[in-house]
């Protein structure tokens, strides 16, 4: 748990370059595998009171973008790059023992805001690598972390949910305290990880000194596999699926880790001067549980139901214009970085890593100095890479589709707005290419939805803003503005890609860290 003596560490290293600054804080609450139809503002079935409210009270986010799963979108947020330039959208960082993350030479969003004077924290999962220090939370300019390194865990035993080097390894680790590696003991008696982390976001915001400026990523776990929810939150629901009684009761538990942080931020008086968001990481799974109704397709895929989730923004910087409504322009996980950067009074320009920063300026959107958004076009995907660990390759590396998960040739999604209406652009296989229920799996769960396939071998065209749902295929009446996007789609792939290879697995590498460690997951380069 983040203790006072840690914040205090902190805080000492930081206080003087921001004791006369007022600048604002930026708490973001991402949830894991949640999909559109949730939470209870967008599905009634859910008991969601605090985001609700929040939501109804600030302002909704109807066209709030990430990327289709986990690992690139969170390093989307962190260095303000789509994620076709991130190495970790390889093999989504899986399996662990690969000693991979993402290109250590981008500056993360903390170490940017440390420029400024913020003290900086993370919470909850990471999923970003570990196989070195640089690529840890403390590594990458987190002053504390709480949390843990890979992509999931179980939410009662914090094991990783596989025999890893010869047992069940747990995963609870900490970087934080002065920057020294601290490990922190897992989770033995059994506690719900959930209440671990509400806990530790809580104790930061009121252990916050009043001189600087705060920046806290909570990354929440509860809505990923294992579908787990302590009992009481299970006990509100009654529906015939008993994976849905699990499931929704995770959701709700969200809501109240929520509420606690919030209600945290309000006594300790910090909420006047922060902007609060939450949304959610991609969309859910529909072979694992929830819902991504009435859109199509789900985690993992080229359809909006990957793609777009439930988000809004809240705290005392909203303007109170603002209040109560609904930005219906695109906002994608990549524009927080300069978004928060620019509000805390530091320039942009000047990042580049492999390649400058794809996010975009909404502060004026946001604040509600401009009535639109300031982004006409999102590169949702574009996929140039061979994953060899799940046999997944592009660019004449294997026999084409159906043989393999991607054919030859370059595939992915592109959005751009014409005329005020929203196109999308599929270059396919789109695999998960149907519409699936209120929450799923149910009674037709079984079936393999992998095999439904669309927008092959025709790339498809789709209107957003009159077909959400993505019905309607136009490559045929829209000819011209299919031509645009494909022309726009092919010039892409000469921009910025990570290598299209995996390293190759250390499980030895990991092992020998995971003994030196007692169990818990560790970085292992140059042991």
């Amino acid at each position: 748990m983040v203790s006072a003596m840690m914040m205090m560490a902190v805080a000492a290293t930081t206080a003087q370059a921001t004791a006369d600054k007022k600048l604002p804080n930026f708490v973001m609450v991402l949830a894991d595998d949640l999909g559109w139809n949730a939470p209870g503002y967008m599905n009634p079935n859910l008991i969601t009171p605090t985001l609700d409210e929040l939501a109804h009270s600030g302002v909704k986010m109807d066209r709030a973008y990430v990327y289709r799963y986990c690992a690139p979108t969170r390093g989307s947020f962190l260095t303000g790059r789509y994620p076709m330039r991130l190495d970790a959208t390889r093999a989504n960082l899986i399996p662990w023992t690969l000693p991979d993350g993402i290109n250590t030479t981008y500056t993360y969003l903390p170490k940017k805001l440390k420029e400024a004077g913020y003290l900086t924290h993370h919470v909850g999962k990471w999923h970003q690598g570990f196989y070195k220090y640089d690529m840890t939370p403390t590594g990458r300019g987190f002053d504390t972390s709480f949390g843990f390194l890979i992509g999931g865990e179980d939410h009662f035993t914090s094991s990783a949910g596989k025999a890893i080097c010869g047992h069940e390894t747990v995963v609870d680790l900490s970087y934080g305290f002065a920057h020294n590696q601290s490990i922190i003991p897992s989770n033995k008696n059994g506690t719900y990880t959930g209440y671990l982390f509400a806990d530790a976001s809580v104790a930061v915001i009121k252990e916050h000194p009043a001189t600087s400026p705060l920046f806290l990523y909570t990354a929440l776990h509860n809505t990923h596999g294992p579908i787990e929810a302590p009992p009481d939150y299970v006990a509100m629901y009654n529906f015939s699926l008993e994976k849905q009684n699990h499931f929704y009761g995770q959701v709700t538990f969200v809501d109240h880790s929520v509420k606690n942080i919030t209600d945290a931020l309000k006594s300790s008086g910090l909420w006047e001067n922060t902007l609060f968001i939450w949304m959610t990481d991609n969309g859910s799974p529909p072979s694992v549980a929830g819902s991504n109704y009435p859109l199509r397709g789900g985690k993992g895929s080229l359809w909006d139901g990957g793609y777009r989730v439930p988000g809004f923004i809240n705290g005392g910087l909203i303007a109170d214009s603002l209040r109560g409504s609904t930005f219906h322009d695109p906002i994608h996980i990549a524009d927080f970085w300069p978004t928060f950067a620019t509000m805390a009074g530091l320039s942009t320009s000047d990042e580049f890593g492999p390649t400058p920063v794809d996010g975009i300026d909404q502060s004026d959107y946001i604040l509600g100095k401009a009535k639109n958004g300031s982004r006409t076009e999102m590169i949702l995907d574009h996929i140039m890479y061979c994953n060899p660990q799940s046999d997944q390759c592009v660019n004449g590396q294997t026999p084409d589709f159906p043989g393999n998960h991607y054919p030859t040739h370059t595939a992915g999604a592109l959005v751009k707005q014409v005329d005020g209406h929203l196109y999308k652009l599929i270059v396919g296989p789109a695999q998960q290419a149907t519409w699936y229920g209120k929450f799923s799996p149910n009674v037709t769960g079984k079936i393999n939805y992998q095999d439904f396939v669309g927008c092959w071998p025709q790339p498809c065209l789709f209107d957003l803003t009159a077909d959400p749902t993505e019905h309607i295929d136009l490559h045929s009446e829209e000819k011209e503005i299919y031509q645009n996007l494909m022309t726009r789609f092919s010039a892409i792939e000469h921009s910025y890609h990570p290598g299209q290879l995996n390293p190759a697995t250390d499980e030895a590498g990991l092992c020998k860290a995971v003994a030196k460690t007692r169990g818990y997951m560790a970085p292992w380069y140059g042991l």
